[in-house]
């Protein structure tokens, strides 16, 4: 089971949007996916349309002990996608979860008997107890940046506090959360100021920037608006394609990941053996 936190402390970058796509493409691809919506906001909820008025959400999964995955969990209309779904009242949890003790652990311990081919984490624009948790679960980071000065301003202090987290916390339980990549959202180079952090940013990720730029597209609000993911929507809009590409980038990284590469080895030295024997 493969665990990506979609994170980036600064909002308006494409989070959700990215979480939602990125899940639903990975579903049509033949994989059982969990799509876990951490922010308070509920944007990943709400643009699948899934509703919490009478339903329990990661709230409650996160502070009640009683409360198991089963008990949240919601199917979507997409085969293949579930999703743990939020609101607001994950703000007044996360209150709660900062005066719990061993508060940075409760999502990975509570998420050991859920059986997916992917879990996706949509995570807030902040770094507080909620981030913490999806770092210390999951085993990948995709980080989506927009192209504005401030953007390249909250790449550094990301890149700080991942460190941060994996240094003083993950290192307690033998974790660390490595940047998968790093997704280009509204992408557009028309300025000399884009053109400069394109660069900057490039040059601090190097080989770790996805191909795949995700494309100004009002087709990408409106799947959100009518709680369909874009290749429901539109599925030939640059929108999708930008998003189908980055799922197969996705998938190829993931297979060529240091844990995905020794387990190969290791199944190719069991079949040596065998073929031996």
């Amino acid at each position: 089971m493969e665990k990506i936190v979609i994170a980036n402390q600064k909002g308006g970058v494409g989070k959700s949007t990215t979480a939602i796509n990125l899940s639903a493409g990975l579903a049509y691809a033949n994989h059982r996916v969990l799509l876990i919506d951490l922010d308070p906001q509920g944007h990943a909820s709400m643009g699948l349309g899934i509703r919490t008025d009478e339903t329990q959400t990661v709230s409650e999964f996160l502070c009640e002990s009683n409360c198991k995955a089963e008990d949240v969990i919601q199917k979507t209309y997409i085969p293949g996608l579930d999703i743990m779904p939020s609101d607001v009242s994950l703000a007044v949890a996360e209150h709660k979860l900062s005066q719990t003790h061993a508060k940075e652990f409760i999502l990975r311990k509570k998420l050991e008997s859920i059986d997916y081919d992917f879990v996706i984490i949509d995570s807030p624009p902040t770094f507080g107890t909620l981030v913490s948790n999806a770092f210390l679960c999951s085993e990948h980071i995709v980080m989506p940046v927009q192209l504005g000065f401030l953007g390249l301003a909250s790449v550094y202090n990301f890149l700080e506090t991942v460190e941060e987290i994996n240094k003083h916390v993950g290192s307690i339980i033998n974790h660390k959360a490595n940047i998968l990549g790093v997704l280009f959202t509204f992408f557009k180079t028309r300025t000399k100021m884009s053109k400069k952090i394109l660069e900057s940013v490039s040059d601090i990720f190097s080989d770790k920037i996805f191909k795949s730029k995700i494309p100004e597209n009002v087709k990408l609000n409106e799947a959100q608006e009518l709680g369909k993911s874009i290749f429901d929507h539109d599925s030939s809009c640059p929108g999708a394609l930008a998003y189908q590409s980055l799922v197969n980038e996705v998938l190829e990284r993931i297979d060529q990941s240091p844990k995905n590469i020794e387990r190969k080895k290791n199944k190719k030295r069991l079949a040596d053996s065998r073929v031996k024997k």
